[in-house]
């Protein structure tokens, strides 16, 4: 029997089995730590210094920060809209704040803005970088672009050695965006401008032709006085409004989906437009009716072709105008201090690691010297050594 076992308890077999000492409990983890803390602390002192070093040879960068709040947008075409149909105006509207703040938001970041900054500043030369990739690659890393759902705001944060640059490169963003809002709110107007003019140029000729065949039909003395010209101005005018109302509506369709709420009020206001004809037109008599006829001809193209005169001259309001649904509310100024590198936080973080290396280390060596400390352990080290090339 080996002499390093306990002789068997009385006439039973049980021997007590050693407890494995490779096992580290609380106790075994903070009584070696505590017996090195003074290497502690002097890892966490090491650790600062290297930190506070490093925070030292780290490039300063300044952020500008500029903000601006997206507001609803009323066009004259859709004030026009309106006046036609006072009990359809709650209808006229954009797609909601949440998703005009999205589409803002993806045109600050698309690929068009970017090299439109990289052009303004000469960043490409300025960061000292041989391809254009890079620049872009950089300037998305230092451009940060926050919205709030709620409260329409729109803030752009821009990074940068330069302090003055930082701030003109954030106002640069705002001014580069309702430049292109610019540029696509004017391309649609033009657009509906001359679909309307084109349509209006018919409507005149429909209109012409109308009043030739009024003029010679002559007067219908018992239409006189039947009074069918207040029926007649009322048909026509209805007609000519869900004429205009499809011509809006294909119009809209041109430049919207028929999803967006202005193509859906386009087509709630044409479904009330026909439901109203739809009253008027009674089954006519056997009689000649010419005059009556011919009247309502007349109407309907005259009332025809002033409402499309006033979505024309609506179309050209709008390509003239210069609204951008977008107010600033801060620009962004040159920043007085750095915000990057900010030395108490790499002073913190290199004490951190300082200390936790050292810890590592001493619990490392109390492992090892409670390894050597274990019978069975120094079997397998012997064991694993007379194994190895050269030892036998």
């Amino acid at each position: 029997m080996s002499p390093d076992r306990a002789p068997p308890v009385g006439g039973d077999d049980l021997v007590a089995a050693p407890a494995p000492a490779h096992s580290l409990g609380l106790l075994e983890v903070l009584l070696p730590l505590w017996h090195r803390r003074w290497r502690l602390l002097g890892g966490l002192l090491l650790g600062a210094l290297l930190g506070f070093g490093l925070s030292m040879v780290q490039p300063l960068r300044f952020t500008g920060t500029a903000s601006f709040v997206v507001q609803p947008l009323l066009r004259p075409s859709q004030s026009v809209v309106s006046s036609a149909l006072p009990a359809l105006a709650g209808l006229v509207g954009g797609g909601g704040g949440g998703s005009a703040i999205d589409l803002y938001v993806t045109m600050l970041r698309s690929q068009s803005m970017t090299d439109r900054i990289l052009d303004r500043f000469e960043l490409q030369r300025a960061w000292g970088l041989d391809f254009r990739i890079q620049a872009q690659q950089q300037l998305a890393r230092r451009v940060a672009v926050g919205m709030g759902r709620r409260d329409g705001l729109v803030q752009i944060t821009v990074q940068d050695e330069m302090p003055q640059r930082a701030a003109a490169i954030a106002n640069q963003y705002v001014v580069e965006l309702r430049q292109m809002l610019q540029a696509f709110a004017l391309d649609e107007a033009r657009q509906r401008r001359l679909f309307y003019e084109s349509q209006l140029e018919r409507a005149r000729q429909t209109l012409a032709a109308a009043q030739q065949q009024l003029q010679s039909s002559g007067f219908d003395r018992a239409a006189l006085r039947a009074q069918p010209a207040a029926a007649a101005e009322r048909y026509g005018r209805l007609s000519a409004e869900v004429a205009g109302a499809e011509l809006r509506l294909a119009a809209a369709r041109r430049v919207r989906t028929d999803g967006s709420a202005e193509v859906q009020q386009q087509l709630t206001e044409l479904a009330a437009l026909r439901q109203q004809l739809a009253a008027l037109e009674v089954p006519r008599d056997g009689g000649d009716g010419a005059f009556v006829g011919r009247l309502r001809e007349f109407r309907y193209a005259e009332t025809l072709a002033e409402s499309i005169a006033r979505q024309a001259e609506a179309a050209r309001v709008d390509e003239a105008a210069d609204a951008v649904p977008l107010q600033v509310l801060d620009q962004a100024r040159p920043p007085e201090w750095p915000s990057s590198p900010r030395p108490p936080l790499w002073v913190a973080s290199g004490g951190l690691a300082g200390v936790l290396a050292v810890a590592a280390w001493v619990l490392l060596r109390h492992r090892q010297a409670l390894a050597r400390l274990d019978p069975a352990h120094q079997q397998r080290l012997a064991l694993l050594r007379s194994v190895l090339p050269g030892r036998r």
